[in-house]
């Protein structure tokens, strides 16, 4: 019932060591900070094809339930692509190499391992979106995506999959930028 003004940062939970998530949360929310936005990094947690890691610095659910404590909400920048100054834009070494497939498209060979792994992320999020009670208040989909409205189709299938596999949230946003690829009323 009061307005609040939306003050968001970055902390990527799987670059931080676990130990120092908590100190690094409550700095954030001293300065002002009320949003707290994070990467999910693909290659950190599916560094072999097949085999998850949510473990360790890598613990998305225990990332976000920390953020739950201090009543912080979560921005969570899904990708599958995050750029974010890592290899391959995130991408697991074992997807590069798969040459046959169109990435960051609706190429099948290529959703059909995204549609996987967001089914996992789905698992880790579980109960924690906004609409259930909990912080995690918008989803980013992709990152620096920028095919115009060619890309848009793409776009729609990651923003119905997230759904699929529970991540529903009020916001979803994409990269702006240069040629975005923004489906009107769908995502900002």
């Amino acid at each position: 019932g009061e307005p609040v003004i939306p003050v968001m940062g970055e902390l990527q939970f799987s670059r931080t060591p676990q130990s120092e998530w908590e100190d690094r949360i409550l700095k954030m929310k001293a300065c002002g900070i009320n949003i707290i936005c994070t990467y999910l990094i693909w290659i950190h947690h599916e560094e072999i094809e097949g085999l998850f890691n949510w473990s360790g610095n890598k613990d998305l659910r225990s990332f976000i339930e920390l953020c739950a404590k201090h009543s912080m909400l979560v921005y969570l920048r899904i990708g599958p692509y995050a750029h974010g100054e890592v290899r391959n834009g995130g991408f697991p070494d074992w997807l590069m190499r798969k040459e046959y497939m169109a990435r960051r498209s609706n190429d099948l060979a290529y959703t059909q391992y995204v549609d996987h792994y967001f089914e996992q992320i789905g698992f880790q999020v579980k109960g924690l979106m906004y609409k259930d009670g909990g912080p995690v208040m918008g989803i980013q989909l992709e990152n620096e995506y920028t095919r115009g409205k060619e890309g848009e189709s793409h776009i729609m299938w990651l923003k119905n999959t997230a759904l699929k596999y529970g991540m529903d949230v009020p916001m979803y946003s994409v990269t702006g930028w240069g040629d975005g690829s923004v489906p009107p009323n769908e995502v900002i």
